[in-house]
């Protein structure tokens, strides 16, 4: 590829003054560079040396030069790392000096990375996770990208792709030698291979779920009617003014958004306009707004005043949430037990999680706290979890709906030409995950998301 055709460099240190810059180079020409900046023709690998930098035979910097002769490095290509004083005028200085050697050019971002990717020093998915170590905004989200970056996701996905490639290997079998196999118990047995298969399936896709909101945080968006007590619950779980209280009707018209950290996690707490039914257009957009954002959060607290009847809840769930019902967990939060007089309390049923609280005496809000920390932070947080990337979702999630289209066909058919099919397009988009299988655009996304240098 054309990316292999030149030697790289960049500074590996961000932009700014600090007491060191690191300057890294990649490629072929890294020996012409040991000649041409440090005046020598050879460096121990991988040892620390201290020497003098020269910019047109003037002794610009001293520091510290470390070599990584290939394949023994990052990229799997001779490596140069160059740790300078960290002004940037001498580190452009340097840069600029060594581009003048013929065949090295400045470095796109994520152009180290990329490279040892292609050089099959890692898969894509612990590719992705040196971003998002880079980019970890909590501890939780640090070890998750660690995990991602140690192999964790890759050996689900191995073992998954294991399973995919003897089922192929059968099937293909059966093309080929079908008359010395009893087809029926054939058939039986293939339908229970594919059953074990979406079970482990359906166990990857929550532990990449997880991922996901350990990287971008947890979202708890409340909603209910006009004065059940959200911005009051806003400001206790936040423990800051955020929402405005007030006794009147409609206060809340916008959505706030307010981000805090529980157990080093970081959670986005979502305040919202009250469901209602009215003719005010600006309460009518706030409504609107709300049920959009639903879409974009991982938990909903649908906050209510205790004294409203079962009957009531389930009609106002019925009008505004019945199509998030199975895509989010709802928790139903009673407020204003104290107007009541009932206890606080948590409920467990198959439907809902219900959790009886004051906003007003504060009773109560030990509980909520409780379960958020256990039922919310803590499930979405075990040591073997890794970050993951919604591409990751989505392939899949083709998977499974390769593998449900897939079953029901055979079901309907008996057709193991239609199943082979199925399965080629299942490890295909497998593949995609870990980059056996790729395309340039897509490589070219991903890594241009990552920082010069890296």
């Amino acid at each position: 590829m054309e990316t292999k055709k030149y030697t790289i460099i960049a500074r590996a240190t961000p932009l700014g003054q600090g007491s060191i810059g690191v300057i890294r180079i990649s490629g072929d020409k890294v020996i012409n560079v040991i000649k041409y900046t440090l005046k020598l023709n050879y460096l121990k690998p991988r040892y620390a040396h201290y020497l003098p930098f020269f910019y047109k035979n003037k002794i610009i910097d001293k520091g510290i030069v470390i070599w990584f002769p290939k394949p023994n490095s990052f990229t799997g290509e001779d490596i140069l790392e160059i740790q300078c004083h960290g002004n940037p005028i001498l580190l452009d200085l340097l840069i600029n000096n060594i581009l003048n050697i013929s065949g090295i050019k400045m470095a796109s971002p994520g152009e180290f990375s990329k490279r040892a990717f292609l050089n099959k020093k890692f898969d894509l998915t612990q590719a992705e996770a040196i971003s998002d170590i880079i980019s970890a905004n909590s501890k939780a989200a640090v070890f998750s990208a660690m995990n991602l970056m140690n192999g964790k996701f890759s050996l689900l996905l191995k073992e998954l792709k294991k399973i995919i490639i003897n089922l192929r290997s059968q099937i293909e079998s059966f093309l080929e030698f079908d008359y010395e196999i009893n087809f029926a118990l054939f058939c039986k047995k293939i339908l229970i291979k594919i059953e074990k298969l979406l079970k482990i399936l359906i166990n990857i896709i929550k532990y990449v779920t997880n991922g996901i909101k350990i990287k971008e945080g947890i979202k708890i968006i409340l909603i209910g009617p006009p004065n059940a007590g959200k911005s009051s619950l806003m400001n206790l779980i936040t423990n800051k003014n955020v929402s405005i209280v007030t006794n009147i009707p409609g206060t809340t018209r916008d959505i706030l958004h307010e981000n805090i950290y529980i157990n080093s996690v970081p959670v986005e707490i979502i305040d919202t306009a009250g469901i209602r039914d009215t003719d005010n257009q600006i309460e009518i957009l706030g409504i609107q707004k709300t049920l959009k954002e639903i879409k974009n959060s991982n938990y909903l607290f649908f906050i209510i005043e205790d004294k409203i009847s079962e009957k009531h809840l389930f009609q106002i769930i019925k009008k505004y949430l019945k199509k998030f019902i199975k895509k989010i967990p709802i928790i139903i939060i009673r407020n204003k037990i104290d107007i009541t007089n009932n206890i606080p309390g948590i409920i467990y049923n198959n439907n809902y999680t219900i959790i009886k609280i004051s906003t007003k005496t504060k009773k109560g809000i030990s509980i909520l706290m409780n379960f958020i920390k256990k039922k919310i932070i803590y499930t979405n947080t075990n040591e073997d979890q890794f970050t993951a990337k919604e591409r990751h979702l989505n392939s899949l999630n083709n998977i499974y709906k390769y593998l449900i289209k897939g079953k029901n066909n055979f079901l309907n058919t008996n057709s193991i030409e239609l199943l082979s099919e199925d399965f080629r397009l299942i490890q295909k988009e497998l593949d995609s995950i870990t980059g056996k299988f790729y395309s340039k655009d897509l490589l070219n996304n991903i890594f241009s998301q990552f920082c010069i240098g890296k």
